[in-house]
């Protein structure tokens, strides 16, 4: 090789080195000068990762401020197996954090995934999660679980959520807004593997938690509801019911109970149509109950008087527009006769003293054709057609319950506003929404709507309805301890092509006491068995069962349960009505005792008594004993899940298979079983009283 050709091989190498090198200090001036940001940008988001916290969502509570629902934190635990150094390590830890076995987390890692979860929906404490983060190819994930102590009582009301945490039915959705809270956000300083383990994490926004919304609910009326409804679908072999309780004075929803319905949340389809709350989204001809409308435009307009009378032609008459039957016949009634025995035929006549606007008028000033504002998704306003879409024969109908459809839940209001003295609350079914963070509260307070008929009419209506009780079509809705009052409810469903055949609605409304009335409930029960298709039969014993309940499992109807109203020492020979001792403390209970003369068996040395056998206003030999059982107040307040479980079948297990609603419904096995049991048996006896008559 000449010297020439080593110069030019020299020439050719140093002139690419040196273009190598000036394509270097361009590539370098572009990254460095040209295209500096985008590159910080791209190394910027592979060193730091944002990652977004999510916010705790509010939990829902009844009335007494129990929860109905709650989030909890739980953690979800997986394995990298590419990444763990130390396999020994990562399967002790485990095993012993998570309470899984050693072989199962070896067979994990073991995995040719990429990415395997050891347990899911672990509850750990904070410093478990801190000891298994700092362990190589561990991966730890907090999420919050949404949790239902009390699991299906009041699901189809308080609603589920979404797997992203969002309300999607009842009152999860309704105020999903307040709920949900906001989420915040986070930076994650990642190291050159692009793990953020060991490495520190910047909180750039903090999380808000959700509110927490204040039903005014009652979880134990709730459970009484939907305990009774249950065993009168399966008795009387329908397709469905619902039952729906109010405060009279406030509007305020105590429960509202349908079936069908969820058995279980756990295996319950987030798309079921179970979800929908047909009380307030479904309407139905509600038949006889609408009498009350009809009677209450007569008397307010001053058309007829309840002493009118008017002939109900054995059960069969024609009224000119339409053929009309009672199932019960009679001949001549009057107005507060045929409201007792609910003649069809009298108010087809008597409504020919109305004025189409009349009718139509005081349907519409019940709310009937209008949302009740009781804040639900999906709410129907029901039906009531324009007076120019009548036909000849709508107002004959309809002032037997006929050509109008409405929701248990308008009906249900319109007579808590009779009740009311004639004063017609919004239904209420939150009563506050706090913020745990700040303690800021935004009450939700009673909302009157106006008065529907005078006080004069409301009193003269509700009498009506205590003989519809007391001598008429429900009694079976009878009470011993208290009156009651109410209507019943038999209408046959509608198709496309008229009334179908032997397929009926029956439904009571009523309200207690009758003196001061607190509180009104709807019973409807959906094609219920032929034998049972009169509301009086079917619905109304219903009505009388949820009262029982609630009086010996509630302070409702506490002042009407006093001990100068039970105390009917002797009806006739020997028979003695059972006092009340529910809620009094011990000491008190025997006391009262002593005063009545009444043998009594406690179980227990300190606290309120919980139970009582015989139950409060049973009958009962003037001779038996009482037993009380009494609970201090470390029992009653134990919380957690399973506790509320505990709790919710109390009721429930009370309630014995195949009973026929007598005084017995309401006892609890536990009450039964300890003062049977009782170690310390305290006998308050006074013989002097025996033979007096209080």
């Amino acid at each position: 090789m000449t010297i020439r050709d080593q110069k030019r091989r020299l020439c050719v190498v140093g002139g690419m080195f040196g273009l190598a090198v000036l394509v270097l200090w361009v590539r370098l001036v572009q990254v460095q000068y040209v295209r500096h940001d985008e590159y910080r940008d791209i190394a910027e988001k592979q060193r730091v990762a944002p990652r977004a916290v999510a916010a705790d969502r509010g939990g829902i509570f009844d009335r007494e401020g129990r929860p109905l629902a709650m989030n909890i934190r739980r953690s979800s635990v997986a394995i990298q197996p590419a990444r763990v150094d130390d396999a020994n390590a990562v399967v002790r830890t485990l095993a012993r954090a998570l309470g899984v076995s050693a072989r199962s987390v070896r067979d994990k890692l073991r995995s040719r995934k990429s990415f395997v979860y050891v347990k899911h929906d672990a509850v750990l404490p904070e410093a478990t999660r801190r000891e298994l983060a700092k362990l190589d190819g561990v991966v730890v994930e907090l999420k919050a679980n949404r949790i239902y102590p009390y699991d299906a009582v009041g699901s189809k009301v308080i609603g589920f959520v979404s797997r992203e945490n969002g309300g999607l039915s009842g009152v999860e959705a309704a105020y999903d807004r307040a709920l949900r809270g906001t989420d915040g956000r986070e930076t994650v300083v990642r190291n050159g593997a692009y793990r953020s383990d060991r490495y520190y994490t910047q909180v750039d926004e903090k999380p808000v938690d959700g509110k927490h919304v204040y039903l005014t609910i009652d979880a134990t009326v709730q459970d009484v509801a939907e305990t009774e409804l249950r065993r009168a679908v399966e008795e009387f072999d329908a397709r469905g019911g619902a039952v729906i309780v109010m405060e009279i004075a406030t509007g305020d929803v105590l429960a509202l109970a349908e079936l069908p319905s969820i058995a279980n949340r756990e295996r319950a389809s987030r798309a079921d149509s179970l979800w929908t709350l047909r009380s307030v989204s479904h309407v139905y001809e509600p038949g006889s109950t609408f009498k009350l409308v009809t009677t209450a435009a007569l008397l307010d307009k001053t058309r007829v008087t309840p002493a009118d009378s008017f002939d109900a032609e054995d059960g069969r008459a024609d009224v000119g527009v339409a053929t009309i039957r009672d199932p019960h016949p009679h001949r001549w009634l009057t107005i507060d006769e045929a409201f007792t025995y609910s003649s069809n035929i009298v108010m087809a006549k008597a409504s020919s003293y109305l004025q189409p606007g009349d009718l139509y008028g005081y349907a519409r000033l019940f709310g009937f054709g209008s949302k009740s504002g009781i804040g639900l998704p999906g709410e129907s306003a029901g039906l009531v057609p324009p007076i120019e879409r009548w036909s000849a024969r709508t107002k004959a109908t309809m002032a037997f319950g006929q050509e109008v459809a409405v929701t248990p839940i308008q009906i249900l209001n319109a007579f808590a506003a009779v009740a009311n003295d004639g004063v017609m609350m919004m239904p209420r079914l939150v009563r506050g929404v706090a913020d745990p963070a700040t303690g800021e509260t935004s009450r939700s307070e009673p909302v009157v709507v106006r008065r529907v008929v005078s006080k004069e009419t409301a009193a003269t209506l509700r009498a009506m309805c205590l003989r519809v009780v007391e001598d008429g079509t429900a009694q079976a809705a009878r009470l011993e301890f208290m009156r009651v009052a109410g209507k019943t409810g038999t209408a046959q469903k509608a198709g496309n092509r008229g009334y179908l055949a032997h397929r009926y609605v029956s439904s009571f409304v009523g309200f207690a006491p009758y003196e001061k009335p607190k509180i009104a409930a709807i019973v409807m029960l959906d094609e219920p068995k032929w034998a049972a298709r009169f509301g009086g039969d079917s619905a109304a014993p219903v009505f009388a069962r949820i009262c029982r309940a609630l009086a010996t499992s509630t302070s409702w109807f506490d002042d009407v349960l006093s001990l100068e109203t039970l105390r009917v020492a002797s009806l006739e020979g020997r028979s003695a009505t059972a006092p009340n001792f529910l809620r009094m403390d011990r000491e008190a209970a025997l006391s009262a005792a002593r005063r009545l003369g009444a043998n009594v068996l406690v179980s227990g040395d300190v606290g309120r008594v919980v139970a009582q056998d015989p139950v409060p206003g049973s009958p009962m030999d003037r001779d038996g004993v009482v037993r009380l059982f009494v609970m201090d107040a470390s029992g009653m307040e134990k919380t957690g899940v399973e506790s509320n479980r505990r709790l919710r079948t109390n009721y429930r297990e009370a309630v014995r298979p195949g009973d026929d609603g007598g005084d017995d419904t309401t006892r609890t096995r536990e009450a039964r079983a300890a003062s049977s049991r009782a170690a310390g048996v305290v006998a308050a006896h006074n013989p002097t009283a025996r033979g007096s008559r209080p």
